[in-house]
């Protein structure tokens, strides 16, 4: 009898031992799971608050004013400046972004076209446009940034010193 009984015992320890293993086994699952979850609630709102930050399409935006359909040969120049080696780079975008950059682009050289006009030329003004427009290209470092930014505002200023020998030239 004491040898059944011994077997019994053994036999409930055993069971009770592989319960706990398994409850043990099972609590661990639910945390991983639990963690899991965290993790993934925490990436979702980490996206949620980094989209807050990103800035919206032009295309989103409702007080767009439109662009004039004509434009005059100056502006046609300093878009094909702007435009000069970044065609990597803009095929490369999605149309969205490919929408919003050529947008942008058009108002920017418009804006140049203004600051060229004046008598005394603002070229860190010109600097700082072209430099916000180029910003809109995804992946691109701020040396390369700027230094394209430098390259086509001295383009742009040889431009202007150009078409003024040029108007120069027909009053005499």
């Amino acid at each position: 009898m004491n040898d059944k009984n011994l077997d019994n015992l053994n036999e409930e320890f055993a069971r009770s031992r592989d319960l706990r293993i398994q409850q043990q086994a099972e609590q661990e699952q639910n945390h991983e799971s639990e963690k899991a979850e965290t993790e993934a609630a925490a990436e979702k709102k980490i996206n949620l608050e980094s989209a807050k930050h990103r800035p919206v399409p032009l295309a989103v935006k409702k007080h767009h004013r439109p662009l004039p359909q004509i434009q005059d040969p100056t502006v046609i120049k300093i878009e094909k400046i702007l435009e000069s080696g970044l065609g990597d780079q803009y095929v490369k975008l999605s149309p969205i972004a490919k929408q919003e950059f050529k947008i942008k682009g058009e108002e920017t050289a418009i804006k140049i076209k203004e600051l060229l006009k004046d008598t005394h030329i603002k070229v860190k003004k010109i600097l700082l446009l072209i430099i916000e427009w180029l910003k809109i290209l995804p992946g691109i470092n701020q040396f390369f940034l700027e230094q394209e930014a430098k390259i086509k505002t001295d383009n742009l200023i040889e431009l202007h010193r150009l078409q003024k020998e040029q108007h120069s030239d027909k009053l005499l």
